[in-house]
């Protein structure tokens, strides 16, 4: 206490260079404490960035789900629906584009983005940035492109995924974000960041952000790297500087601003670890949602595909020796016909509602999981053989219930296929495979709802796998031919017509007819091929019978689906008729009942109709059209199913259903002929009852061409 008395002076110099030293460390500390508060909150704003952009991407990923379920072939009108509806949900996008094989078809709005409608993405440099198209289709994730001036003239960014059907590329999925200078949408208001790529070109944000120092933070988003950055402001350290002068002009209330300081201190630290806090937590939930969404199915909230495998390998890992798994594959029958009558959405409803059942329903599954469309598997471990009918029954039993949707009742069944563990593989892909087989098997067993895996199965797939081999070959050497079935007037006893019906002769097996082979050639994607060389065989052989003095006799011949897609249809038609010199009247199509219930193929059914071509339905009846869709059929014809014929003299109801075509037929003036009629009473029955036209074993097999010029010569 003396020693401060006797040198007050010392004391006060001592205590103001503490001081001045204090508040200079403080000065550089809270200096320091500003630019982590900026660069943490700098932080926050990359975060909200890159969570605004994934919420642009969700777009992307509904597209693609969607563009997975309805096909790239999906109708228009639901593919554009679709798109406004995506389009309006989101105010800041300008263009969401589905681009088969990269050709941009599909485009919502047109307006303002016509310019870019019908181009390649592939090819046209102006749609996208060197090398991001090649990016985007070798990495199968999604890529950015931009921000950068869009081929429409404005500013923008472009986010794509490229679509695949296993490791067979389909297409492209786009969305295209509006961009100005300010980016409201991307940017909290008002904010004071900017964006930069990694060569500091400036992208979006504040325009005055070159202005004095700056703070930087690395943002890495899909295929971008991004400095998003902010201007250090130098208010912020005249605040500091001020507080300081205050605190040395302000000697007496050193302590008073000691202990604000400290508790300003205390409160920023508080509301920093607050931030943090909130900042962890959405970290927390958002990775929690992407682990659902990256395992889940998002409509049925079940496992996806991807959850299934990586689960059935886990299981297949730890079985113990004796352990055993079955697995059951299924699928809806006849799912198809509810997209395309009721629509997706509906078929989406009928998906859900059922694994809602499938899941509530009390069976002892380890693991059930949707992945595909309609296609959901089950493993049960430790099964009884014996049980495995059991469980395919209450499987089937609970599929078969009732729906009422869509204002419809629907009946559903399924087709379930089943493989066993360690029985017939030890491979998660062999299980999966064999199922797979299995089921496609049940399905055209008339018998029970489900087969187990037999290895008979295995060979008769690879049979027809080693028939789809030989196919190219088949064509190359001439082994196809044909043979023709007359059409006759059963009263008059004229030959009206011929079939045309193609046979393989087979180097090894002998003479096969379509059945052996039909299904192979559809699955080797071979079917228009074989259709063109059938047309053009026919034509060939009308043109030799004709110039050996046998009069020309309408053949008809057998076309698939498939055919539809082939280019130029017409024109090739044309082409080969004019070839041989044949008008097209000689020629008759006939399409199946299912092909002719697609209203896309109506406008070319109408072409071929108008060019002369006669065109039949085959099968009538049998699938699930009515009388009432004769009137929308672009069709000169229809022919009666054997099915019905074979019913006459045994079912009444046959007999109606032949009656009731015959009558509807007559009064929309189209041309009628029953095949398949064996016996005497069947051809009486169609006479009596104005269906004379026929074609059957009763009258001629099938015979080949030679045969038929001795017949009509």
């Amino acid at each position: 206490m003396a020693f401060i008395r006797k040198k007050p002076l010392t004391i006060i110099l001592v205590f103001i260079l503490v001081l001045q030293f204090s508040l200079f460390y403080y000065y550089s500390l809270s200096v320091d404490r500003e630019y982590r508060a900026e660069k943490a909150n700098l932080s926050s704003q990359a975060v909200m960035l890159t969570s605004n952009i994934e919420q642009k991407v969700s777009i992307i990923k509904g597209v693609c789900a969607f563009v997975d379920a309805a096909g790239l072939k999906a109708d228009p009108t639901l593919v554009q629906n679709y798109l406004r509806a995506q389009f309006h949900n989101f105010p800041d996008v300008k263009n969401i584009v589905i681009a088969p094989d990269g050709i941009i078809r599909y485009l919502y709005p047109q307006n303002g983005n016509a310019v870019v409608e019908g181009k390649n993405l592939l090819t046209d440099p102006a749609l996208a940035a060197p090398g991001i198209i090649q990016e985007t289709i070798a990495s199968r994730t999604i890529t950015i492109d931009g921000p950068r001036t869009l081929a429409q003239g404005d500013y923008g960014m472009v986010i794509r995924q490229a679509l695949y059907d296993g490791n067979t590329f389909k297409g492209i999925v786009s969305v295209t974000l509006k961009i100005n200078v300010r980016s409201d949408s991307l940017l909290p208001e008002d904010s004071q960041v900017y964006v930069m790529d990694d060569n500091n070109r400036f992208l979006f944000g504040n325009p005055d952000w070159n202005k004095g120092p700056q703070i930087t933070v690395p943002v890495e988003i899909y295929n971008q790297h991004w400095l998003i950055g902010i201007p250090l402001h130098s208010e912020k350290k005249g605040e500091i500087l001020r507080s300081i002068l205050w605190i040395d002009i302000a000697f007496l209330l050193l302590l008073a601003f000691i202990l604000y300081t400290s508790w300003h201190q205390s409160r920023f630290h508080r509301e920093l670890e607050r931030v943090v806090s909130i900042r962890t937590r959405d970290l927390r939930v958002s990775k929690r949602l992407y682990e659902k969404m990256a395992h889940y199915d998002s409509l049925t909230e079940i496992p996806n595909r991807r959850f299934f495998m990586d689960e059935f390998e886990r299981l297949l890992q730890m079985a113990e020796p004796l352990q055993t798994y079955s697995l059951f594959f299924f699928d809806l029958n006849r799912f198809k016909e509810i997209n395309d009558t009721l629509g997706h959405s509906t078929g989406d409803q009928v998906i859900k509602t059922l694994a809602d059942r499938l899941k509530s329903v009390d069976l002892p599954y380890k693991l059930f999981a949707r992945i595909g469309g309609d296609e959901f598997v089950m493993i049960f471990a430790d099964l009884p053989r014996k049980e495995i009918s059991t469980i395919s029954t209450r499987i089937s039993t609970v599929i078969s219930e009732t729906l009422y949707i869509a204002g419809a009742h629907l009946n559903l069944s399924t087709s379930i296929g089943i493989s066993l563990y360690p029985e017939h593989s030890l491979d998660k892909e062999d299980l999966l495979k064999f199922a797979d087989m299995s089921m496609y098997q049940a399905k055209s067993q008339e018998a029970g709802n489900y087969f187990v895996f037999d290895w008979d199965l295995r060979e008769k797939l690879e049979q027809k796998t080693k028939i789809a081999k030989y196919l190219q070959s088949a064509l190359e050497n001439r082994e196809f031919v044909m043979f023709y079935q007359p059409q006759m007037n059963a009263a008059t006893g004229e030959m009206i017509g011929m079939e045309a019906l193609i046979r393989w002769n087979h180097p090894e097996r002998g003479l096969l007819g379509p059945g052996a082979f039909i299904a192979a050639v559809e699955e080797a994607g071979l079917m228009i091929q074989l259709t063109d060389w059938v047309i053009r065989e026919v034509c060939r052989q009308l043109c030799d019978w004709r110039e050996r003095g046998m009069p020309l006799i309408r053949t008809s011949i057998n076309i698939s689906n498939s055919w539809f897609y082939n280019r130029n249809l017409i024109e090739s038609l044309l082409d080969v008729l004019n070839q041989y010199g044949l008008e097209t009247n000689v020629l008759e199509f006939e399409i199946t009942e299912s092909t002719a219930l697609l209203e896309e193929h109506y406008p070319l059914l109408q072409q071929m109709r108008d060019h002369g071509f006669v065109v039949s339905i085959d099968d009538f009846g049998t699938k699930y059209s009515s009388l009432n869709y004769l009137k929308h059929f672009p069709v000169n014809k229809i022919k009666i199913d054997r099915t019905f014929i074979t019913g006459i003299g045994v079912s009444s109801i046959d007999e109606t259903i032949i009656k009731s075509i015959v009558y509807v037929a007559s009064q929309l003036g189209y041309d009628l002929i029953a095949e398949g009629v064996e016996t005497e009473e069947q051809a009486r029955f169609l006479i009596e009852h104005n269906c004379p036209h026929i074609q059957g074993y009763l009258f001629f097999p099938p015979l080949p061409a030679e045969e038929i010029f001795k017949l009509a010569s």
